[in-house]
């Protein structure tokens, strides 16, 4: 039994029947590889092995890394690597883990955004997970829910409780499946992650409020934008979907004329922190 190292945030997946619902809900296919994020006693390695396709698994741990190399041989490519630094496929992949609390946000986002994502299977704390799949008026809908929103559908497969890791974490956890899709919106992926994470500085807030200084708006230029988007300038951004960021938008660059870039499905990245093994 490896000591897990809390530097790492390892907590080690002790639940049986999780892992068998988490890799049933990967189902690769022919063209695509897997990527597992922190394999760590290979619990989950195990078996998804057994599903056939080529596995890249990215293990922060040295100690573990090389236990898995000897344990499994050429049946997978473990690479002991910080996944700061780690190089996402190149190719079509599927992506599975047991994603670390601290840095399991950032984890998920870049991989979603990726364009070779074609889907991700990931472990999360359950506040987090809750937040992907909240809609507009709850109390956990905010940023995240709208970024996962611009890159992937997302569902909320299991839920487990601190017994199930080892060490037991003080918080419960969730597995969600994304499935990446084509942009629904039709305005700059920037300019809209900038409009929604503004929007979203002070929940509370009338959205007309936030909005003041951004892009060097005045009041009277936000009022004009959301009433031609069509929306109540007495609104809050917690109230609103991704159509009604994306009209707002279209909005502000038209009053601006602006030119657009299109949306586009690939890209974008961002810092990719180190990963809590399973």
């Amino acid at each position: 039994m490896a000591k897990p190292k809390k530097k790492w945030g390892q907590n080690f997946l002790r639940n049986r029947g999780a892992v068998e619902k988490i890799v049933a809900a990967v189902e690769p296919q022919d063209d695509e590889v897997l990527l597992e994020v922190g394999p760590g006693e290979g619990v989950l390695t195990d078996k998804l092995i057994d599903l056939g396709r080529p596995l890249i698994a990215y293990e922060i741990d040295p100690v573990l890394a090389e236990r898995l190399r000897l344990r499994l041989g050429a049946r997978a490519e473990v690479r002991n690597e910080d996944a700061v630094d780690a190089a996402l496929p190149d190719s079509p992949y599927r992506a599975v883990g047991n994603l670390p609390y601290n840095v399991g946000t950032p984890i998920l986002r870049r991989v979603i955004a990726d364009p070779n994502c074609r889907r991700a299977v990931f472990m999360l704390q359950k506040e987090v997970a809750e937040r992907l799949v909240a809609n507009p008026g709850d109390e956990q809908y905010g940023y995240l829910t709208l970024y996962r929103e611009m890159f992937a559908s997302a569902k909320i497969l299991i839920s487990l409780g601190p017994k199930s890791f080892y060490p037991a974490p003080k918080v419960h956890s969730a597995v969600v499946v994304l499935d990446p899709r084509p942009p629904s919106y039709s305005s700059d992926r920037e300019g809209l992650l900038s409009l929604i994470s503004i929007s979203f500085r002070m929940r509370r807030k009338k959205l007309v409020n936030n909005l003041i200084g951004w892009r060097e708006l005045d009041r009277e230029g936000v009022v004009r934008a959301m009433v031609a988007a069509g929306i109540n300038p007495d609104a809050r951004a917690e109230t609103l979907g991704l159509p009604e960021f994306d009209r707002i938008l279209v909005a502000v660059t038209a009053s601006r004329g602006d030119e657009k870039p299109p949306a586009s499905a690939g890209g974008f990245s961002f810092p990719f922190t180190s990963s809590r093994t399973t």
